[in-house]
């Protein structure tokens, strides 16, 4: 049976666990749907555009870019300067160049994104659909709010290579992942969908 997408909503927003000996849950800032503002200086020679993820250079954080205001400079003139709008934040930004693919200094920002103000289609909504992915190793998972447990293998495996589509909110709440084998670094990444 194959899954069509178009059914579970729109995928707005994307989030990649490696959980480790730890038992992991999903970060409410993902199912839950939030932008951000970036504020950029000094942009590089190449656009950044919607749909590029942009990353930290120094502190590794990314996020997937939504949108792009210009307030002066120009991206060819390499001193563009304005505001990103981005969703799916992993991780803290810090003073620091954020790059796009392989590139070296796209953009230069001052400090950590704040939460975007209210008013934006999807803001504080509960996704209703997850599909979750597993990348590397085999990952442990529970989606009923118990806790997985490596020395017990409580929980159900998902070999690498599988997928699950969590259907409401309570799942996509509940979900927790560890280690199927401790010290396996499995890879988890999910879609949510509005």
């Amino acid at each position: 049976m194959s899954i069509v997408f178009e059914d579970l909503g729109k995928p707005l927003c994307h989030a990649k666990i490696v959980p480790g000996n730890t038992i992991t849950s999903i970060g409410g800032e993902f199912y839950t749907y939030t932008e951000r503002l970036l504020p950029f200086t000094s942009g590089g020679t190449t656009a950044i555009v919607v749909g590029d993820w942009i990353v930290g250079a120094t502190s590794t954080a990314k996020a997937e870019v939504v949108a792009v205001a210009l307030s002066s400079g120009t991206w060819g003139g390499g001193d563009a300067a304005g505001t990103f709008r981005i969703r799916s934040q992993h991780g803290t930004f810090q003073s620091e160049n954020v790059l796009v693919a392989a590139g070296t200094n796209d953009a230069t920002i001052a400090a950590n994104s704040t939460v975007s103000p209210p008013g934006y289609e999807f803001g504080g909504m509960t996704a209703q659909a997850a599909l979750v992915s597993v990348y590397a190793q085999t990952a442990l998972v529970a989606v009923t709010g118990g806790k997985p447990n490596q020395t017990a293998l409580v929980g159900q495996p998902m070999a690498a290579g599988t997928s699950w589509v969590l259907r409401n909110a309570d799942q996509i709440k509940n979900f927790k992942v560890i280690d199927y084998t401790a010290g396996s670094a499995s890879t988890v990444q999910i879609t949510f969908f509005y």
